[in-house]
């Protein structure tokens, strides 16, 4: 009994910095060829989806060792051949439908009606209202806070493309590039919808044992983790090795973080002007010649003055891991300089508190 439906079917995934995407050509019962899309790191990501591709196509199996030190473009690799195997398998429809020759158009298998999406774009979440019919994406509305010459222009050039080609595959406008991801992963969402392969009101699945990480001083589930990084009043970011965002806490409204500037470079994430300053303080920092950094600024309407912090991680071994910048309100602190809040007396529970960061913006 054949396994697969010869052909050549396409799958995409997110890997470290972008989605991957892989064009796998089969036979009857093996892999024959891949071809594949990718923009992560050349050194790095670049490296490790070429050889996972390679280790794939070779052994003719997705049981294969990820590269050390690219773990999340190793596994966005094969959740991307997975992907396209289920296409050729018939388990999934494919992610870009497929080519009539008595239209000359691509078609596909969708439940009519108009699904909703939302990614993470440049300044925030962006949504995406997708109408199908049956077997065309008729019309795509969008709503969201990107900017209206860059991120704005960018959306009504991909939703043109879309329309146009039929194409799932959102190729990324020069200059947009976290509005095109966010515009890629909306997408995904309301067409996966469309095509029934996820139900938007479904149950979580609950593991039946919760995973608990171990630390010195105890241990605490992953959920415990998230909640107590969100409740420290501080714009926690990380900084991995390789000087890319890797982590955020939630809640920044200081300096903004969008979802689409992980796997991003530290310093191209600054204005120019500030490129030089930052790319120094990273070098320092990671070579140990600095134990940290503050600098601290009023905002331009001067209703608060706001410290930032940089300091140096290392394991263990004494080797260093990234770096951590953490964004804090000094003005609740130096307006009760002169009179504290003093131990022993508790503050007024229905007034906000500012030290916990409660209505920071106000």
């Amino acid at each position: 009994m054949s396994q697969y439906n010869p052909g050549t079917y396409k799958g995409r995934s997110t890997g470290y910095h972008d989605y991957i995407t892989v064009e796998v050509s089969v036979d009857e019962n093996e892999i024959l060829e891949i071809d594949y899309q990718e923009n992560e790191t050349p050194n790095k990501g670049g490296v490790a989806v070429q050889k996972m591709v390679e280790a794939i196509k070779n052994e003719k199996t997705l049981e294969v060792d990820t590269v050390s030190g690219a773990t999340y473009a190793s596994e966005g690799t094969i959740r991307a051949v997975h992907e396209a195997l289920e296409v050729a398998q018939g388990k999934r429809a494919p992610i870009d439908g497929e080519y009539s020759e008595e239209t000359e158009t691509m078609e596909h298998n969708f439940t009519p009606g108009t699904y909703s999406g939302i990614g993470d774009g440049y300044k925030g979440e962006m949504e995406l209202n997708v109408t199908v019919s049956e077997k065309k994406i008729e019309k795509i509305d969008y709503s969201g806070k990107e900017t209206a010459d860059v991120g704005g222009e960018a959306m009504n050039h991909i939703i043109a493309d879309v329309l146009r080609t039929q194409s799932s595959q959102i190729d990324a406008v020069s200059g947009a590039t976290f509005t095109s991801r966010g515009a890629q992963e909306a997408l995904d969402y309301a067409l996966d919808v469309a095509r029934g392969e996820i139900d938007p009101n479904a149950e979580p699945k609950l593991e039946d044992v919760e995973p608990r990480i171990q630390f010195r001083g105890g241990s605490l589930t992953l959920e415990q983790v998230e909640a107590i990084l969100n409740a420290i009043p501080l714009e926690i970011t990380f900084v991995g090795p390789d000087l890319r965002f890797q982590y955020f806490n939630d809640n920044h409204q200081e300096f903004h973080r969008a979802k689409a500037s992980l796997g991003s470079h530290f310093i191209d994430c600054h204005p120019p002007h500030l490129r030089d300053f930052v790319g120094k303080l990273a070098g320092e920092l990671a070579d140990g010649t600095r134990k940290s950094e503050t600098h601290w600024f009023t905002r331009s309407s001067g209703d608060r003055k706001i410290f930032v912090t940089y300091v140096p991680l290392f394991n263990k071994k004494g080797q260093n891991v990234g770096f951590m910048e953490y964004v804090q309100n000094g003005t609740p602190f130096i307006d009760t300089m002169d009179e504290p809040n003093r131990r022993g007396e508790l503050s007024d529970p229905n007034e906000p508190n500012p030290f916990a960061r409660e209505n920071w913006d106000e």
